[in-house]
């Protein structure tokens, strides 16, 4: 959004330092200014401007903000014992690789090690993982659901293991410079990457299409689409076509690829943007704000970057709904009423902000029924990684639902693999190929 004092996300809103095989993203962002040159080891180099500046994330526990995501300062000594056996666990699994030779996790998904020893973990869920390795400690256990949650959309009983797993595990990017943050941000979130995208593409994008169906023949792929103004049916020509939708949409647009689909369960997610005045508390903010225990994943101040930070802002909260039956809580939020979610937002960060109501100037909300597919135990498959680009000759599908994760980095490689599907057999050229 940008009809604030400061542009603001509606969804997600940072990217973590790219691994350097994820290519095209780290190409993307060399193209955008924000990678600046490599270190004599091939790793990129970022403009500190886009790193997130200090301070970058606290948490409020037991009435009180402490600096981070671990109240170290608070927590007793077994609850410090447990968590660090449990990033001694991460630590290992970063660096551990396979019978095969690869990371055991990586990103892309697709680099990942094929050995059944770590693929093995798709079989349980994080919260069986958990109990089978003995940790019971509630904070260890809250950790790890803001994960799952903020990931996934998904309650730890509900997400694959090898999926919580690869959150903890699958960035490798260490650098001196990334010792203070490993997050990309900017004011308006990925918003900024979708603009990169969008402008280094020369791409003439057109809105008010509903598209309704996708067929192939022989000579090209002809696209039906409604116009949501004059209510016409519309028909595009068109040498080649990418459905860049979720698995249920392309499954709608084109019935006759729906084998070739993964089943995806979608979680549902509440997204609020709370124009405010400062001060909203009497302790230094942060960029990200997270609530022990809260309904929602806290929210993240949209002027933080900015210096001095401007007296109004906007604060964006995310609340990911991790109920195991997804059709039921989109049906809640659907009939739900404005009011009812704005009091849900005020209520969810009244005990860290109880002047939060008096200080909002207007409150913005938006339901997105299916935010991100939710990786489930067994998501990955029989035949882990290998989900087809191509929906026929001259179709292809680009989604976070390919792999089941949504990353950025995900969805830009699906997108760059599914143009590079069809480029050839469409006539034409794009030069260098990047997955």
């Amino acid at each position: 959004g940008d009809d604030g004092v400061v542009p603001y996300p509606w969804g997600a809103h940072y990217l973590p330092a790219p691994n350097p095989e994820a290519r095209a993203t780290v190409r993307l962002l060399e193209e955008m200014g924000v990678v600046t040159g490599f270190d004599p080891l091939g790793r990129p180099l970022f403009d500190g401007r886009a790193l997130c500046h200090a301070p970058e994330e606290r948490l409020f526990y037991r009435g009180k903000w402490h600096a981070g995501l671990v109240p170290h300062d608070a927590l007793e000594p077994h609850q410090e014992a447990e968590l660090r056996r449990f990033s001694d666990v991460v630590a290992e699994l970063t660096d551990k690789r396979g019978a095969d030779g690869r990371f055991a996790f990586q990103i892309p998904l697709a680099e990942s090690s094929r050995d059944p020893a770590f693929l093995s973990l798709d079989a349980i869920s994080m919260a069986d993982w958990l109990a089978r390795e003995g940790f019971s400690e509630p904070f260890v256990r809250w950790y790890v659901r803001y994960a799952t949650l903020d990931d996934f959309g998904g309650e730890p009983d509900d997400v694959s293991a090898w999926a919580g797993l690869h959150y903890f595990a699958a960035r490798k990017l260490r650098t001196p410079q990334l010792e203070g943050s490993h997050f990309l941000v900017w004011p308006e979130g990925n918003g900024r990457l979708v603009r990169a995208l969008s402008e280094g593409a020369s791409a003439t994008v057109e809105t008010g299409a509903l598209a309704v169906a996708v067929e192939e023949h022989e000579t090209g792929v002809t696209v039906r689409a409604v116009d949501t103004k004059t209510e016409e049916l519309r028909t595009v020509e068109a040498r080649a076509a990418i459905l860049a939708v979720p698995a249920f949409v392309a499954r709608r647009l084109m019935p006759s690829a729906g084998a070739a689909l993964p089943e995806r369960a979608s979680s549902p997610w509440v997204v609020a943007n709370l124009h405010v005045r400062r001060p909203i508390d009497n302790d230094h903010f942060a960029w990200d704000s997270v609530l022990y225990e809260g309904e929602g994943l806290g929210y993240v101040d949209a002027s933080h970057q900015r210096t001095p930070p401007t007296d109004r802002t906007v604060l964006t909260y995310f609340r990911a709904f991790g109920d195991a039956d997804v059709r039921a809580s989109r049906n809640r939020l659907l009939d739900a009423t404005w009011e009812s979610l704005a009091d849900g937002v005020i209520r969810d960060l009244k005990p860290a902000h109880p002047d939060l109501f008096s200080r909002t100037e207007r409150m913005d909300i938006v339901v997105w029924g299916h935010a991100m597919p939710r990786p489930r135990p067994g998501f990955l498959g029989d035949r882990p990684f290998e989900v087809e680009a191509t929906l026929g000759r001259r179709v292809a599908w680009a989604s976070v639902d390919a792999p089941g994760m949504a990353l950025f980095e995900e969805a830009q490689r699906a997108g760059v693999r599914a143009a590079e599907a069809v480029a050839a057999r469409a006539g034409f050229d794009l030069g260098p190929t990047w997955v």
